[in-house]
């Protein structure tokens, strides 16, 4: 089995490079894990690891090996505050903003045909923050219990609106959303029209819109479904 020495730096730690060797096919999230441990860090973040030379995020998900990292190599740890993930997630808003336009987004979950109703912003796609219960407020479209769902960060998307057109932009830099086939990168926003798809890890949604004067399109009722697949956790 290969092993890889890298060197890991952090101001996180007493002695800010330490060098370690590992085996090339560990997952990112493992040695993140293994990481905290070792030094006794709080667990009430968010940490992630760098290749220093090039700046790249390593997906916690995928092993050393399949990133490309190199005996040799030197890797960046750090920590996002919660507060600091909040307000990369939701801005600056402190509570949801109920929308006000004539038109009402809506997205259809294309395996199983159920309707999410998108009624405020901004509107967070993804999965449940079991550590964080006060997330949910915002989590318009929960893909928890779908086949694939794993494959969806907790924080994947958002939707948000500005003078009556909605956009969606990518939360988690390691697994963006894609909009009819294109990549949805951290830091851009992409205006949604109707009949536009969505994917989300292994999911599939369309967006649509209705008017607000009409009946809301009623949620349809969920079963959970047991899958295996990995799970994309940011």
């Amino acid at each position: 089995m290969t092993r890889l020495v890298v060197t890991i730096t952090s101001d996180l730690f007493d002695t800010p490079e330490q060098e370690v060797s590992v085996r090339e096919n560990l997952p990112v999230r493992t040695l993140i894990e293994e990481t905290i441990k070792e030094f006794n860090l709080p667990s009430d973040a968010l940490y992630t690891l760098r290749i220093q030379s090039s700046g790249k995020l390593l997906d916690p998900e995928k092993t050393l090996e399949q990133q490309g990292v190199k005996t040799g190599e030197q890797l960046s740890f750090s920590r996002e505050h919660r507060a600091a993930r909040r307000e990369a997630v939701l801005g600056s808003n402190t509570s949801r903003i109920m929308l006000s336009t004539n038109r009402r987004p809506y997205l259809r979950e294309d395996s199983r045909g159920e309707i999410f109703n998108i009624d405020f912003q901004p509107a967070i796609i993804g999965r449940p923050d079991h550590s964080n219960p006060a997330s949910r407020e915002f989590l318009a479209v929960n893909l928890e219990g779908y086949e694939g769902a794993k494959s969806v960060s907790r924080y994947h998307a958002r939707i948000t609106e500005s003078q009556g057109q909605f956009y969606i932009e990518s939360l988690a830099e390691h697994n963006p959303a894609y909009l009819n086939g294109q990549i949805v990168r951290v830091g851009e926003k992409r205006m949604l029209n109707s009949g536009d798809k969505v994917r989300v890890g292994q999911i599939s949604l369309t967006f649509g819109l209705r008017q607000a004067t009409t009946q809301s399109i009623p949620n349809r009722p969920r079963t959970a479904q047991i899958n295996n697949s990995p799970d994309a956790s940011s």
